[in-house]
């Protein structure tokens, strides 16, 4: 994931998340690494090198091997220390070059070896302050999954803790641009895919807002808007 505010959205105390379900508060103890984990080895299940030109819609320059390789080469960054311009368009461009001459398979291997190192850390105390890679490996675990025809479903593990991170993160903009507060009824699904820039603006512009949706866009929109519809399709839906 690329893009400016990739860097503003402000981290969770690490362990516990808020959700509400059916008007009940529920405090959900969470652990960063394991959820990351577990999304690495979904994803590493789903791709192979027969799939890896696929084109991936969801962002548009990239095939399946190129996101592949994004994955893989955070984890080689992040080992060997090469974190300036990180969440960078040139940061993530060379992950993607220097991925070019492995295939998919020899790109999965690396990602298994040199991924403990993130999981650790996203485990650890100070894991929240890298949170960003988790809610980044479940972007584009959908993005995978719609380019592959299939249904785009998130663990709600994953949905409870990020909703209200991007709820909050909202009412925080919406706030400091003076602008009136809003409520944005969607299910949990929507609110990530929609924020993270994978919905258009006709798409989020019929969300159950409680206000015109027009001043809210710029806000609403952590990364580019979607240009045409996923159309992706869920067996769930996460009120």
């Amino acid at each position: 994931l690329i893009g400016h505010r990739w860097t503003t959205l402000r981290h969770p105390r690490r362990g516990s998340a808020i959700s509400v379900h059916r008007g009940t508060v529920v405090a959900v103890e969470i652990d960063l690494g394991a959820m990351y984990r577990a999304a690495r080895l979904r994803i590493s299940a789903l791709v192979d090198d027969t799939v890896g030109g696929r084109p991936v819609p969801a962002t548009p320059l990239w095939d399946v091997h190129d996101v592949v390789a994004h994955l893989a080469g955070i984890t080689e960054d992040a080992a060997t220390g090469n974190m300036e311009g990180v969440t960078t368009d040139p940061w993530t461009a060379a992950q993607v070059e220097r991925g070019r001459s492995k295939t998919v398979a020899e790109l999965l291997a690396m990602w298994e070896q040199l991924a403990p190192g993130i999981e650790w850390f996203l485990s650890s105390p100070d894991g929240s302050s890298a949170f960003r890679a988790v809610l980044d490996i479940h972007t584009h675990e959908a993005d995978l999954l719609n380019a592959l025809g299939r249904p785009v479903d998130l663990p709600g593990e994953f949905l409870d803790w990020i909703t209200p991170l991007t709820q909050a993160d909202l009412a925080d903009a919406v706030a400091a641009a003076g602008l009136p507060a809003v409520t944005v009824e969607a299910s949990d699904l929507q609110w990530f895919r929609g924020r993270l820039g994978r919905r258009t603006v006709s798409e989020v512009s019929g969300y159950g807002w409680s206000a015109d949706p027009a001043p809210y866009l710029d806000l609403w929109f952590i990364f580019g808007r979607a240009e045409q519809s996923l159309g992706e399709t869920s067996t769930t839906h996460v009120a």
